[in-house]
Order: structure tokens, then C-alpha cells, then sequence
């Protein structure tokens, strides 16, 4: 359905009216015109000394005839005032099915489920997204919005579905609360999400008189969801599986992550190390280059490898050799990307020469 139909056919139709309300219009006035001057020209020689001359007979017959121009003067202003009220009501009417017209057609574009609720669960209102999103039984599928207008959702949903929809709607009318939920449908043979949200409608007494319900098909966004958390989990496998020692802090130094082989050579949970400064797990005597390291990786340039003496949960000292990067992603803070390697007890070839 067009909007621009619409209003091409409600301006027809307010033409033709309008035309046919104009003519009954001329109509009155040119009668309420005559009446009045018939009314005029009698009366007044009735009182003017026209009078005088006629015969009682004639006089009366002009009494009558200025009674019954009175009588059509009358007549012709109620007439006048009847044909004002009608076309008033006559474009409210046309302005009440314009905006009916232009709700519905709005109701059938909303790419939204859209339905509206009575307390004994009987649909009073509903778009066509509404239909070809809701698991309607298969002989409901190809009917009208308007057929299924009326109708509760035990006659439009299986038993299983329809308990669900009942129980919502009980809830809201309950608590006077909004409600949502997700929930999943084979369509079709297709695995669908859809979540659909819940709000009283109040009544002027304050009393929830219907439920308004809105749906959303989800699936294209519930399925990127999935594959996000099927690549974090990838992800966490191979942090965790790695050889290396391996942490995330952020601009503030502070760790965010930490791998499963760091937690273990540093002898700390990861749970203990998240929201430490990533420098603190360096002795002393070396965290200053190390804070330095990590203000140039934020400068997102390379960096050359530099070890540091690190303190583990154990006692002894290990020497780690380190390098880092800057990762910046679109919508997330920037983060720093920081791996080590155990190089204790290697011979170190400057010292050697």
C-alpha cells in the first residue's frame, strides 16, 4: 500500500463530496434569498398604506403568504445550519479515514512485528510483519490481517506457543510492567531469533486495558553475535595453548588479559594479575625501562627486544625477553599486546665477546 495512492484517492473522494455538499448549498441560499424578500415585500404592504385598499380576504391571504415566507426563511436556515454541521462531520469523517489510512499503511512498512492485545488475549490490532514473522499454524499463513483481527492465540498458534503468549500478556497486565524476551523458530526450515517486547496500555481510569507487543527478527545479528564469540573462544584456545608469555593492558598500563603459560611461569592466578600495573611484575631496578618501553609501544612504532629480570610467586628471579605492540580496533580502546620468552640461562652473545 502507497501513501501517495492514499492520498490521491481521499482527495477524490472530498471532490465529489465537497461538489455535492456545494450544490445542496447554492440551493438553500437562493431559497432563504427568496423567502426573505417575499417575506420583506409583503409585510411591508401589509403596514404601508397598500392595506388600506384591500378587502379583509386579501389581507388575510397575505398574512398567509407572509407566514409561510417566514416558515421558509426558517426552514431554509435550519436547512443552512444543518448542511455547516454536515459538512464539518463530513470532513472529520474524511480526516479520521486519512489518518486511519496513513496508520496503517505506516504499520505495514515497519520492517517490526506490531500487534495489540486484549485482557482475554484476543487481537485487536496488527501489521503484515506481524504475520509473515509469527508462527501462525500453516492454514493461517496466506490469510488477511483483517481475517485474523478478532481471533485469540490459541486459534492462531500452536498450543505451545500460544501458553507462551498468554503468559506474557498475563504478566504485563499483572504488573503493569513492559516485558521482552528472545526466543527461536524453524521457519520455513530456517533457524530464526526474534525478540519481542511487551508494554501496558493504560486506560484513563489508570488500569491496564490492552498490551501492545512489537517484534524484531534478530537473526542476522544473533548469528554475528555467535561467530564473535566462536572467534573469542578460538582466541582463548591459542593464548592459552601458546608457548609464549602473553598479557593485554591498556593505555593505563593496566593488565586486561593474561594466558594461561604467563599465570603459570609467574606463579599468580590470572584473576590476582587482572588490574595490575603490567610493570609491577618487573624488578625494580628495571621498571623504569620498562615504563619507557611502554610509553614508545604507544606511539604504536617497533620496538626492539629488551629483557628484563622478573619476579616470580616462587622466589628466583627469570630474565624475559620482551616485545610489544599497539592494537587499535574500531570501538574498542586501544590496547597494548605484550610477549615474553623465558631466556634464563642463555649465554648473553654481548657479554660473551
Amino acid at each position: 500500500m502507497k501513501l501517495d495512492n492514499l492520498a490521491t484517492s481521499s482527495n477524490g473522494r472530498k471532490a465529489r463530496a465537497t461538489g455535492r455538499h456545494g450544490w445542496w448549498f447554492r440551493r438553500a441560499r437562493t431559497g432563504a434569498t427568496l423567502a426573505a424578500c417575499v417575506y420583506v415585500i409583503v409585510w411591508g404592504a401589509l403596514l404601508g398604506d397598500f392595506a388600506d385598499s384591500l378587502s379583509i380576504r386579501q389581507q388575510v391571504l397575505m398574512a398567509i403568504a407572509a407566514l409561510a415566507s417566514g416558515v421558509l426563511i426558517w426552514t431554509a436556515v435550519r436547512a443552512l445550519i444543518l448542511q455547516q454541521r454536515f459538512l464539518a462531520r463530513q470532513e472529520n469523517m474524511e480526516a479520521l479515514e486519512e489518518s486511519r489510512a496513513f496508520i496503517r499503511a505506516l504499520m505495514d512498512n515497519i520492517p517490526a512485528a506490531v500487534w495489540l492485545k486484549s485482557r482475554d488475549h484476543r487481537y485487536l490490532a496488527g501489521n503484515l510483519a506481524w504475520v509473515q514473522t509469527n508462527p501462525m499454524l500453516p492454514y493461517w499463513q496466506s490469510r488477511k490481517v483483517e481475517e485474523l483481527i478478532g481471533h485469540t492465540d490459541r486459534e492462531l498458534f500452536a498450543p505451545e506457543h500460544a501458553l507462551d503468549f498468554e503468559t506474557s500478556d498475563d504478566t504485563v497486565f499483572e504488573t503493569g510492567r513492559g516485558w521482552a524476551h528472545d526466543y527461536d523458530d524453524v521457519t520455513s526450515g530456517e533457524h530464526r531469533f526474534y525478540h519481542t517486547a511487551k508494554v501496558p496500555v493504560w486506560d484513563i481510569r489508570g488500569s491496564v486495558a490492552n498490551v501492545a507487543g512489537i517484534g524484531f527478527d534478530v537473526t542476522e545479528i544473533r548469528r554475528k553475535e555467535q561467530e564473535m564469540q566462536r572467534s573469542r573462544e578460538q582466541l582463548d584456545v591459542f593464548l592459552n595453548r601458546s608457548s609464549e608469555h602473553i598479557c593485554m593492558a591498556g593505555i593505563d598500563r593496566r593488565i586486561t588479559m593474561v594466558n594461561a603459560r604467563l599465570s603459570k611461569f609467574l606463579g599468580v592466578p590470572s584473576s590476582l594479575l587482572i588490574g595490575r600495573d603490567v610493570v609491577d611484575v618487573v624488578v625494580l631496578a628495571d621498571r623504569s625501562r620498562a615504563v619507557a618501553l611502554f610509553e614508545r609501544l604507544l606511539l604504536g612504532g617497533t620496538e626492539p627486544l629488551e629483557v628484563f629480570d622478573v619476579e616470580t610467586a616462587s622466589g628466583p628471579t627469570r630474565q624475559v625477553e620482551v616485545s610489544g605492540a599497539l592494537v587499535r580496533t574500531g570501538g574498542s580502546p586501544d590496547t597494548v599486546v605484550i610477549i615474553g620468552r623465558d631466556v634464563t640461562g642463555r649465554r648473553n652473545p654481548c657479554a660473551a665477546g
